[in-house]
């Protein structure tokens, strides 16, 4: 494997004392956290020379259940340092402050120094950073005065202002103006605390806002209840309408000052539909309990946006920018591709290209403008708030305007990305040749918690000048989460992989063997990290492409987004890498390869085949077309069989292997090479180490060795490229060829011509893409996507996008689950069902949510109907399974179901048109 870390901090005898004097062999560290970071963590203390560390696992870790441990546990040096606590914060505020006192008193009672805390909620909770400090723990982060500024959302905005940091136009401070329309001056605000039993003083000195601030702050000491969550709907209402009237054809967008990972966003674009929006993101943020904090962020929604963040680095004194990420690519707010966004990058790209494409340079230049503003100004903004340790700063692009959006007080899941691209180089400020280089942010976290003041501000050095990483997500086709499932095997990562996959790659110590895993729902639906590196950004993307083309997962009910990543990485490449996708981009590209299933799905390749016999009349052709069936129908079946790989084999081949002319598909290389391409790109090339299910069978790969001997045979005669649709035009018309002689011309053609035999038939994938609308599809000279409205709008799109998941098989009179998970009929402890007996609902109308990997999913009605039966009553918090019977109804009509008849003749109509 790739070692990000391989020049590390070397605390030998040789050493100058000056590097010995940041030796960590002091620390003791207690890790609390889950996913790929706490391996690494592990991993990373291993090799630094952290004394000793811990682990804490939580009763609904993903990775404890009864039959297996945590894969980290497999060969873990301190078998006396695993704790457990029932969850790591909690359901409420009660829960989260004994949760807090539980975890101190485990650090306490067992000695650790340090506590490290990954990327999780926990890591940029200024209430749990500030009782560790307290205890006299250190916590390996951004202290809490970081976390009380910049890590709540609302705080955060304030101070860019004050800063002069472009911000989104919106409001932060939603419960302040919710309670000053309840109590608008300092009589009634004193009056209202004395009625709560609060304590509290008007300052006239400070703003009325100021003041119901200070107020609210100590409602939430007291967890008293001062705005509630009806308020905050009335006043977010007002403000939206404010907004409305600046910004008619904008979106808003609603954030909980306290969410990440997607978690508590929403977007509303009606007035009828913030009411719900409020109580979603409250409840998904779990905070709807009287006296929590509401406060949540009203902010203009930039439609056409890009999600850029800069990683910061610093210890309180001085702060250093390593250069940007590009997580555009994501979906349900959550990321899936993160790409290095570096000066170094886009300036070597402008190069390469200023002479053969002056407007792709012109629009890389912008980029390369807006990315140093924001270093600029993500530096000023961690000096301001001193920052001690590693946090990012999150902008929205919009063309070359960019709009700060929040800090993440914590290391980011996607930190490896940075890594790959940039160490840090830290110099002996009394001799410049003596010096340390640091190449992981878990270890400079750890040196900063230890050695902080002391730490001279380092100088950013290049590593590589592109890195890239994919989120190994349990999800189905439409990028859905998907609990359950188990891990049966995953091949070995190859040597330019990193695979953060918390260790279930590791085997068994005793036995060798791959041990089995549960995905389970508890947390996130993030299995794993793969990551890797590229001298620029097209070799960058390939050699990942190349990493999912070889990566084996399987496993029973297993799901996951692995040909998702593999498809849309290719259709980038066939594009151009440098492509600069929206934060919506990925809705809209499954809606395209939710119209490729559509169609795909229909495809019967028997029917096709018959035809092409059918047309033969020779019989020797016929007898040659019948040695070639599996060759050609193979492929092309497997290609078939899932949307997300024949998107990308799609993607990458338009306008290089074939083009479409007035609405007529037409080869622009040697059929013989694209299917070759299409055996590789299936990782379907013979080899001896796989199984035949898994290669291309030995009569097969003859049959196309010898066709690609035989054209390159061709090539060293004529001069032309051998898979150059010249030669294949050529001889097909019986023409003269250069350099090939007269007198085998003819047994030239006739070889060729049975080559060729049946290769038509590989024209029904490009034909599925022109038939689709999925070449539509495409990116314009900005680099930006265009997308066609019916892959924008939502009632089309969302339509296109079921074809990838289809709900599960239900009968007329029932409402099944679409997905497993924690079944909820009400949006909160105190509001009544969603829906209940003798309820007339209509289609799309939401009926009740599936909690999955900490996801509230409002699951709406496929048809309309009247609810007879209840199978879940009082069943809040159950755990439910995909097509599980929730209600039994009575239709508003009776729903089609079609006989196999008529699904035959549909998939005889779609498979002819294509051929």
């Amino acid at each position: 494997m790739i070692d990000v870390h391989n020049n590390r901090i070397q605390f030998h005898q040789s050493s100058s004392p000056w590097i010995r004097s940041f030796s960590l062999e002091s620390i003791k560290c207690l890790i609390v956290c889950r996913g790929p970071v706490r391996k690494e963590a592990m991993d990373i203390f291993d090799s630094i020379g952290i004394r000793e560390y811990g682990i804490l696992l939580s009763e609904k870790d993903s990775v404890v259940y009864p039959n297996s441990l945590a894969p980290e546990l497999r060969g873990f040096r301190f078998p006396n340092n695993i704790h457990r606590v029932p969850d790591y914060m909690g359901s409420g505020k009660e829960e989260k402050v004994e949760r807090i006192r539980q975890i101190i008193s485990i650090a306490k009672d067992n000695k650790y120094t340090h506590i490290f805390a990954g990327y999780g909620f926990m890591a940029e909770d200024a209430e749990f950073i500030e009782a560790i400090e307290k205890s006299g723990v250190v916590f390996m982060g951004p202290a809490s005065y970081v976390a009380n500024q910049a890590g709540s959302k609302d705080a955060a905005k304030k101070i860019a202002r004050k800063l002069e940091v472009s911000v989104t136009p919106g409001v932060d401070n939603i419960s302040s103006l919710a309670l000053l329309s309840k109590a608008s001056d300092a009589k009634s605000l004193e009056k209202l605390a004395k009625e709560k039993g609060i304590e509290f003083t008007f300052n006239s000195s400070v703003s009325p806002e100021v003041n119901a601030e200070n107020l609210l702050e100590l409602g939430y000491s007291k967890i008293i209840e001062l705005v509630s969550i009806a308020d905050l709907q009335v006043e977010a209402e007002k403000e939206c309408k404010k907004i409305w009237e600046k910004f008619s054809t904008n979106r808003i967008r609603f954030k909980y000052i306290g969410g990440g990972g997607g978690k508590g966003q929403r977007v509303v674009s009606k007035i009828e539909e913030v009411k719900s929006a409020v109580q979603e993101i409250l409840s998904e943020s779990k905070v709807t309990a009287p006296g929590t904090n509401k406060n949540f962020l009203i902010e203009l929604n930039i439609e056409n946006t890009r999600h850029n963040e800069i990683q910061l680095i610093g210890n309180g004194e001085w702060c250093l920018a390593l250069g940007g990420r590009d997580c555009s690519v994501q979906m349900h707010e959550q990321k899936l591709l993160e790409i290095s966004l570096t000066q170094e990058l886009l300036e070597k790209e402008i190069a390469a290209c200023s002479a053969t494409n002056p407007k792709k340079a012109e629009v890389l230049k912008g980029d390369l403008k807006v990315l140093r503003d924001m270093e600029e100004q993500s530096e000023r903004f961690g000096a301001a708030v001193k920052l001690n340790s590693v946090s990012t700063f999150e902008s929205i692009v919009e063309g070359t305007n960019f709009f700060f959006m929040e800090v993440n007080t914590r290391i980011q899941v996607e930190h490896r990305v940075t890594e790959i691209v940039y160490s840090m180089k830290f110099k002996n400020p009394e001799n410049s040749n003596d010096f340390f280089i640091v190449d992981s942010l878990i270890e400079a976290m750890a040196l900063l918690s230890l050695h902080g003041k002391r730490l001279q501000k380092p100088e950013r050095i290049l590593r590589y000048p592109s890195g890239s990483e994919v989120r190994i997500n349990a999800t189905n086709k439409a990028i859905q989460p998907h609990a359950g499932g188990v891990i049966m095997n995953w091949s070995k990562p190859l040597p330019d992989e990193i695979r953060d996959d918390q260790g279930i790659s590791i085997a068994n110590p005793d036995m060798g063997l791959f041990v089995h895993y549960k995905v389970a729902g508890a947390y996130d639906s993030n299995i794993a990290l793969l990551i890797t590196h590229g001298e620029n950004r097209f070799d960058n993307l390939k050699r990942l492409g190349n990493i999912l083309r070889k990566t084996e997962l399987r496993g029973n009910d297993l799901q996951t987004n692995l040909l998702v990543h593999y498809g849309l990485i290719h259709w980038i490449l066939g594009k151009d890498a440098m492509f600069k996708p929206s934060t919506a981009f990925m809705i809209s590209y499954l809606a395209a390869v939710g119209v490729l299933e559509k169609i795909v799905k229909d495809v019967d390749l028997e029917i096709a085949w018959k035809k092409i016999i059918s047309e033969i009349a020779s019989p020797d052709a016929k007898k040659i077309l019948h040695r070639k069936l599996t060759l050609i129908t193979r492929p092309i079946g497997e290609v078939i069989k899932d949307a997300h790989l024949l998107a990308g084999f799609l993607g990458f081949h338009l306008n290089h292997s074939w083009k479409i002319s007035s609405s007529k598909i037409e080869w622009l290389r040697n059929p013989i090479h694209v299917i070759a391409d299409l055996y590789h790109y299936l990782n379907m090339e013979a080899d001896p180490s796989q199984p035949p299910s898994e290669q291309i069978w030995d009569h097969d790969n003859e049959i196309l060795r010898n066709a690609l001997a035989f054209y390159q045979e061709l090539s060293k005669k004529t001069g032309i490229a051998a898979d150059s649709i010249e030669l294949v035009t050529n001889l097909n018309a019986g023409k003269t060829v250069k350099g090939i002689d007269s007198g085998i011309l003819q047994q030239v053609i006739q070889s060729h011509n049975g080559f060729q035999l049946g290769m038509e038939l590989l024209k029904i994938l490009p034909a599925a893409g022109l038939n689709s609308g999925f070449y539509k599809l495409e990116v314009d000279e900005k680099l930006e996507a265009v997308i066609p409205d019916e892959f924008k709008k939502a009632d089309t799109r969302d339509a296109f996008i079921k074809f990838l998941a289809p709900p599960p098989k239900a009968s007329s009179d029932e409402i099944v689950a679409p997905m497993g998970g924690m079944f909820y009929s009400k949006e909160a402890p105190d509001l009544p069902p969603m829906i209940q007996v003798g309820d007339h609902f209509k289609a799309g109308q939401p009926l009740f949510i599936v909690e999955v990997m900490k996801m509230f999913n409002k699951i709406s009605a496929p048809f309309s109907g009247t609810v007879k039966e209840i199978l879940l009553n009082d069943s809040d918090g159950k755990i439910i399974s995909k097509g599980q019977t929730i209600y039994k109804i009575v239709p508003d009509e009776v729903i089609h179901i079609e006989t196999e008849a008529e699904i035959l003749e549909r998939k005889k109509k779609t498979t002819l048109s294509l051929i």
